[in-house]
């Protein structure tokens, strides 16, 4: 297949990237910037998704295209950060769906990053894909995302939005932690512990090739591992597996200084399932925060 991949260049759109590649398809990257490898079958080319239209009818007589564009949250909610936040998702997509629309040979299949920030605070409520929408502002944000993806369907095209907990890989949060660590210590967002969900990078890349492959996949799909875990139990493992790094509390203060709003947001508890994925067949090779966190020392 020929698949178009916004805002490739991250860390997840390489390791796609290369799986995709590895399994004989070509890819085409749209980013700012360039993937940081090479290969005969991956094109690149350089443009802001989310302030212009897709470039050169890039979707006519392509197969599939998947979009990861969206600026990072762990940063200080200003509101300037806020509407990037917010901008970059929603208007990367429309952007697609306007694409979709105006090829005359469409793609088959949108598959659309979407997060697990749509739940909320959900306590101790185990949550799946029939689960409610929560409230505040990333709920906000998944809510426009996914709404806009869903225009899509109106072409005839399969529409899969994935809703991704923090990801235990070699960027976004777990880079965060890593810079902590190497200076001896763990940061424990707050003192009331938390339910945490998350996922690790080789399962979430295979729930992105699953979508792909899988003909009868459309709608909402968790993307979290089987076992969402307390936050204590989180830095357990990581204290574990990376020699017993000291784990100081952030006080409220210092974390609402650093994140703002984000940082009641970002320590809403989350017992996030994936319940369709596990419904559809899919094995996960990293069920456990342990293997999740073993296997990414290991690279």
């Amino acid at each position: 297949m020929t698949i178009v991949l916004t805002g490739g260049s991250g860390f997840i759109g390489t390791t796609l990237s290369k799986r995709l590649l590895a399994q004989g398809h070509t890819v085409v990257v749209i980013a700012l910037t360039p993937p940081s490898f090479t290969h005969q079958n991956l094109f690149f080319i350089q443009s802001d998704v989310a302030t212009q239209p897709l470039p050169y009818n890039v979707l006519e007589h392509t197969d599939a295209i998947i979009n990861l564009i969206g600026a990072p949250i762990n940063v200080k909610w200003t509101d300037q950060n806020k509407k990037a936040i917010h901008d970059s998702r929603i208007k990367s997509t429309a952007s697609i769906v306007a694409a979709i629309a105006a090829a005359k040979s469409r793609p088959t299949v949108f598959i659309s990053a979407s997060a697990s920030g749509f739940y909320g605070n959900t306590g101790e409520v185990i949550t799946d894909e029939q689960s409610p929408n929560g409230t505040g502002f990333l709920a906000g944000v998944v809510m426009d995302w996914e709404a806009e993806a869903r225009k899509a369907t109106e072409f005839g095209v399969r529409v899969v939005c994935i809703r991704t907990s923090p990801v235990i890989g070699h960027g976004g949060l777990m880079a965060v932690i890593k810079k902590s660590a190497s200076w001896g210590i763990l940061p424990r967002l707050k003192k009331e512990d938390f339910w945490f969900s998350w996922i690790s990078e080789m399962d979430i890349v295979n729930a992105y090739l699953f979508a792909l492959e899988t003909n009868t996949l459309q709608g909402v799909v968790n993307a979290s591992a089987p076992e969402p875990v307390l936050y204590s139990t989180f830095l357990q493992s990581l204290k574990t597996i990376w020699n017993h790094r000291i784990v100081i509390t952030i006080p409220k203060w210092l974390g609402k200084k650093l994140f703002k709003d984000g940082y009641i947001e970002m320590t809403n508890d989350s017992r996030v399932v994936p319940k369709r994925l596990v419904d559809k067949g899919f094995d996960f090779i990293y069920p456990t925060i342990e293997s999740a966190i073993a296997a990414y020392e290991e690279k």
